[in-house]
């Protein structure tokens, strides 16, 4: 851990070698007093057996921080940047106790303006990559992170096609897997409308190593009922996963995942809020899974700078030949802001949290009870 800490350091000071004016850092954090991640009937967080099926407000035991320096600068006709970013994680709220994982999770450059290519940027390293989430349940529905080399800003005359390859070779004796991304943005299909069409394609060299293929449509659309609606329809077979990133390096083509992903925010004024609902199926025919959410986060300003914030989510899941495990989570939460919109930080909030359980579920998690009550406090905040 000590070897880990003065490499992050080392990195760190090479890119503040430069002038200190040039160089911009920024970053995000969570963090709580109280918050407990254990298991049975003892936890305080609860979460569902699928992508986006756990709220977050009130829900997070964990500490979580990722901070960026970058570094940019101009030669030879050329503007060029390096990223550095590192996060820590912890499943409790003590980090200090010695056991807090860090890493480097972003370290890339790009560049744009090379003469055979002026109008594209370029880019080598890692880093995360056409990411698109819903927030209240920190869920990124498209997320091609990862190791890699790219081409972005073809102008196809309809929309923009972004180009990448990523690699996953960290283990020398694990399957190596190789997975190529297109990533169409921009198409205008109606008044306020536009269309995301992200494509995956993987492969696995070792042993039992699969191919797979994945599809994302995304549709945005402005000014629904006041706010924003984002739609996702995707599909994956095989290695590739819906989110457009790598699935498991033997899963074969009988391997099939699809889902729609439904999601309104209203995020300026007093009132603002964020909804959700996701429906899908994956496995193979002979084990097959459905899972479901809906729900959805409100906030009323009734100061510029006190809120009280509501969140209820009711999540399911369904294993072939099994019974379908529910939770249903609702939390409460005055919070001080420094502003009334919905993505207004940092945020302070104390929270009240309510978790009920049905059989199955209690059955999966090894619980006794079928309720559970949380209370506590957090920041949030980005810069």
């Amino acid at each position: 851990m000590k070897m880990k800490h003065t490499l992050l350091a080392a990195a760190a000071l090479s890119l503040l070698s430069t002038t200190a004016s040039a160089v911009d850092w920024g970053g995000y954090f969570r963090v709580g007093p109280g918050q407990k991640a254990t298991t049975g009937d003892g936890a305080k967080c609860f979460g569902a057996n699928m992508d986006g099926g756990t709220y977050r407000l009130g829900n997070e035991c964990n500490t979580y921080g990722e901070f960026m320096l970058s570094q940019g600068g101009q030669a030879g006709g050329v503007d060029y940047k390096a990223y550095l970013m590192t996060n820590f994680f912890k499943e409790s709220s003590d980090i200090g106790d010695g056991s807090t994982t860090i890493k480097v999770n972003q370290i890339y450059a790009e560049g744009k303006g090379f003469d055979v290519a002026p109008n594209q940027t370029f880019w080598i390293g890692r880093r995360f990559y056409g990411r698109a989430d819903v927030h209240m349940v920190d869920t990124f529905f498209v997320n091609m992170t990862g190791s890699g080399a790219g081409a972005d800003g073809f102008d196809l005359g309809v929309g923009t096609l972004n180009l990448a390859v990523f690699r996953t070779d960290e283990n020398a004796s694990a399957n190596h897997g190789t997975r190529v991304n297109l990533d169409l943005n921009g198409v205008k299909t109606n008044p306020g409308g536009t269309l995301r069409v992200t494509a995956a394609l993987t492969d696995f060299s070792g042993t039992g190593g699969k191919g797979g293929f994945g599809l994302s449509l995304q549709h945005n659309q402005a000014n629904v009922f006041g706010g924003e609606n984002t739609a996702w329809l995707q599909y994956a077979q095989g290695s590739a996963y819906l989110n457009m990133g790598f699935g498991g390096g033997t899963d074969d083509s009988d391997q099939k995942r699809w889902r729609l992903v439904e999601s309104m925010q209203w995020t300026k004024g007093p009132l603002t809020g964020q909804a959700l609902v996701v429906f899908g199926k994956q496995g193979t025919p002979n084990n097959k899974e459905t899972f479901n959410t809906i729900g959805g986060r409100v906030a009323y300003a009734f100061t510029k700078n006190f809120k009280l914030q509501g969140e209820l989510g009711v999540s399911s899941h369904k294993p072939q030949g099994g019974q379908t495990d529910r939770l249903t989570k609702f939390t409460v939460a005055p919070t001080l802001s420094v502003g009334p919109n919905f993505y207004d930080r940092p945020e302070f909030r104390f929270y009240v949290t309510s978790f009920s359980f049905n059989d199955a579920y209690k059955a999966t998690r090894g619980l006794t009870k079928s309720s559970a009550t949380a209370v506590g406090f957090q920041v949030e905040t980005w810069f």
